[in-house]
C-alpha cells in the first residue's frame, strides 16, 4: 500500500453472465466511496431524526409525553391547587370553632386566608 491508496481509481463492473455485456460501471476512488458512505448514513440518520421528531411517531417513544397526558398533569395541578386551599380553610374553620367553644377570642378567617394565599405565593 502506498501514499497514494486513497486517491488510486478503481472500477466495479456489472457484467450480465451468460453473454459477458457490461451493464452498468462504477468508477471510485477510496476516499469517495468512504465520504459517499458516510454522507448516505446521515442522510438516513436525518430522515430518520425528522421522521420521529415531527410527526405523531415521536409519541411512540416509551416515557415520551404526548398532548392528553399533559393536560392531564395541568388539571390535576389546579385540582391539587384547590384542594390545599380547601383544606387550609377547613383547619382555619376548625381552629376558629374550637376557639368559640372554648370560649376564646375569634379569628378574621379572610385576613387569615389572605396572609396564606400571599405566604405561598412567595414560596414558588
Amino acid at each position: 500500500m502506498g501514499k497514494n491508496n486513497w486517491n488510486k481509481v478503481y472500477r466495479l463492473s456489472l457484467l450480465e453472465d451468460d453473454t459477458h455485456r457490461n451493464i452498468r460501471s462504477y468508477r471510485f476512488t477510496r476516499l469517495g466511496f468512504i465520504v459517499t458512505i458516510i454522507t448516505v448514513f446521515m442522510v438516513i440518520l436525518g430522515s430518520l431524526y425528522c421522521l420521529i421528531a415531527f410527526t405523531p411517531l415521536r409519541t411512540t417513544i416509551p416515557g415520551y409525553p404526548d398532548a392528553h397526558f399533559r393536560r392531564e398533569a395541568v388539571n390535576n395541578a389546579i385540582k391539587i391547587d384547590s384542594l390545599e386551599s380547601a383544606i387550609t380553610r377547613w383547619k382555619l374553620y376548625s381552629e376558629n370553632l374550637s376557639r368559640v367553644l372554648s370560649g376564646d377570642n375569634t379569628l378574621n378567617l379572610d385576613s387569615l386566608l389572605q396572609a396564606k394565599e400571599a405566604a405561598d405565593s412567595l414560596e414558588r
